[in-house]
Parts: C-alpha cells; sequence; structure tokens
C-alpha cells in the first residue's frame, strides 16, 4: 500500500506542478501588464516592474493553490483513470475513499508549506514590492537605512525609527515646518500602529509646541493622529493588510479591541487566511469524484475545463461572500469559512457515495 499511496502522491504533485508551471506565469504577465503602466512615472522603470513581479509570485502562488489542487487531481490523476489504473485499484477492493487518502497527506504537506510561507515569506516580499512601487509616485519622497525611515508631505516630515511588519511603527518624530522652514510643532511617540484609512494610534506621545515665543510640551498616553502621508507613502512603509500572517492580524485584532476601534475588517481577513487550508482539501477531494464515476473517459482538456469554471466559481463566492461580510458587517467566521465547508461538505458526500 505504501507503493501504491507513493504512486498517487507523486500524479497528484506532478499534475498540480504542472497546473502551476501554466498559471503563474499567465497571471505574472498579467501583472507585469499592469506594472507597465507606471513606467517612465516618477523614477519607476522597467526593471522596477520585474522586481515587483518577483516579489507577487508567492502571494499569486497561494491565491491559485485550491484551483491548483483541484486540477492537479483532474489532471495528475486523470490519466491513472485514462489508463484503467483506478478501476484495478478499485477491483482490488480498495475503496475511494482510501485512494483519497494519499491525496489528503500530499495536500497536508502542501498546507505546511502555504503556512510558512503565509507567515515568513509573503509579507516581507509584499513590503518590499510597495517599496518598489512606491518610485512611480512623483511626490513620494522616501529615505532609508538599516535604522530608519525618513518621509515627507509637504512641510511635514517623518521619521520612523523601526518598521514591525505587522504594522507597528517605533520610535516617531513629526515634524511640522513653516513655509520659512521653521520648526513649529515636534510630535513623538514611542509607538504607532497604522489603522487603517489614515488614521494612525499614536502611543505614548509627547507634543512639543514651538509655535509661540514660550515652548510647551504635553504628554499622553495615546493620541489619534490623521496621517498626512499619501496611500503610496504608507504601502511603501508597511505590510498591505491582505498580506499580513495570520498571527500578525490577531496581535492586530487584540490591540484594536483593547483601544476600543472596530476589528470587523481586520477578523475577515484573518478568518480568510484561516479558511485557505480547508478550501485546499476540499478542491482536492472535489475532483476525485469525476474520476471514479462514469465520466472517467472524458478527456484531460475537458477535465481541465471543468475544473477550471469549478474553481473560478469557488474563488468568486469567496470574494463575494468576503466583500459582503466586510460590508454588512457579517459574521466574519462563518461568511470566511461557509463556502469552503459548503465544497468540503458536497465533496465528502459524492466522495462516501463511491465504493
Amino acid at each position: 500500500m505504501r507503493t501504491l499511496d507513493r504512486y498517487i502522491e507523486r500524479n497528484f504533485l506532478s499534475g498540480a506542478l504542472v497546473v502551476l508551471l501554466i498559471l503563474v506565469p499567465l497571471f505574472a504577465f498579467l501583472t507585469l501588464a499592469e506594472e507597465l503602466d507606471n513606467v517612465g512615472k516618477g523614477a519607476y522603470t522597467s526593471f522596477d516592474a520585474l522586481i515587483v513581479v518577483g516579489y507577487s509570485v508567492p502571494k499569486l502562488i497561494l491565491d491559485l493553490l485550491p484551483v491548483t489542487t483541484l486540477l492537479g487531481v483532474l489532471i495528475g490523476l486523470g490519466a491513472m483513470a485514462n489508463n484503467r489504473e483506478l478501476i484495478i485499484i478499485n477491483a482490488f477492493g480498495i475503496s475511494a475513499r482510501r485512494t483519497a487518502w494519499p491525496v489528503v497527506k500530499a495536500v497536508s504537506l502542501l498546507i505546511v508549506l502555504v503556512l510558512l510561507v503565509q507567515f515568513y515569506v509573503v509579507p516581507q516580499f509584499e513590503l518590499n514590492a510597495a517599496k518598489v512601487k512606491s518610485k512611480a509616485t512623483p511626490e513620494l519622497s522616501i529615505a532609508s537605512n538599516d535604522s530608519e525611515f525618513w518621509t515627507r508631505s509637504g512641510n511635514h516630515f517623518i521619521r520612523i525609527g523601526d518598521v514591525i511588519q505587522h504594522g507597528t511603527l517605533r520610535d516617531v518624530e513629526i515634524f511640522e515646518l513653516s513655509n520659512q522652514g521653521e520648526l513649529q510643532e515636534l510630535v513623538q511617540a514611542s509607538n504607532v500602529e497604522v489603522l487603517g484609512g489614515g488614521q494612525w494610534l499614536l502611543m505614548n506621545v509627547t507634543i512639543t509646541d514651538l509655535k509661540s515665543q514660550q515652548i510647551t510640551e504635553e504628554h499622553l498616553k495615546s493620541k489619534m493622529w490623521q496621517s498626512f502621508l499619501s496611500a503610496q507613502q504608507t504601502a511603501a512603509l508597511l505590510v498591505p493588510v491582505e498580506a499580513m500572517a495570520p498571527s500578525d492580524l490577531y496581535q492586530r485584532i487584540r490591540l484594536l479591541e483593547k483601544n476600543s476601534l472596530n476589528t470587523h475588517r481586520f477578523r475577515v481577513l484573518f478568518w480568510q487566511q484561516l479558511s485557505l487550508p480547508v478550501s485546499l482539501i476540499a478542491m482536492s477531494l472535489l475532483g476525485l469524484p469525476f474520476l471514479l464515476g462514469s465520466v472517467r473517459n472524458i478527456s484531460a482538456g475537458q477535465r481541465a475545463a471543468i475544473g477550471g469554471c469549478v474553481g473560478i466559481l469557488f474563488y468568486l463566492a469567496e470574494q463575494t461572500m468576503g466583500h459582503l461580510a466586510i460590508l454588512y458587517e457579517l459574521s466574519p467566521a462563518p461568511a470566511a469559512l461557509g463556502p469552503d465547508i459548503l465544497l468540503l461538505a458536497i465533496a465528502l458526500l459524492n466522495l462516501f457515495q463511491k465504493k
């Protein structure tokens, strides 16, 4: 049985690899076409566009994995079905559920790799991509070294001592200058949480007012501040919310709740990330009934078309539910996990109906 399991796993993974080698370059090319529209703006070059596409590949692979697992089963194990190997396996008394077990083991390995990419690769790569894309904004000015960042907007300057991936800035100083270049106000904060929508939560704040002849200082435990930075400037400093690691999103949710702020959007994104392993298992199991039933003689092209349609519908359903959950403040966990659990239930129901 171990030899058979390895054979099924190898066919599934080889089919999934073929799908990735087709889909990733295709979608990367579409991303490149979008980035080329920015070439010539500011200091953005064609080489920068290629770098951005390279940084986007890990996130792109994660987005494509559900449909990849489905097509991997339909193509990889589809070859076994066409060669009557699945019929022979079934004739030896090996059930459809037992045949699915090697696929589940292979998907479990993919899930481990997915978690590693989610936690350690995507956040940093997306942050690097945002920094490169910031070159396309002529009014954007960002300077950085190994220890700190400087950025400006008009007569305002910000110095950031350290950037934490999940959205926390440390050792922040905000300078307001007059038109003559004289310092008007200095705001210092030990930590800053960027909340979205231009809102920053400053903590352990010292505000120094130099506008009048008498310099005054004000010390606050926390202060909400409306940032003057553009969306491009903020994106160049922080990991996009959609690319945060689940652990970072969880920390952000706890911090917002502690300060009595709205966490709904972050909770929806958090549960959407956690739903990926469920969707991978559901998609892989969904393809098996197509191969074990009366339609096992259909061509590889027809299987790919079926898998592509199912994958697109599933992706649209997930995205629609996510947007509706944010728009109408639906319960995050059911909204994010609902399509995946429904698909898994359908796959298991069809699988258990097979012998």
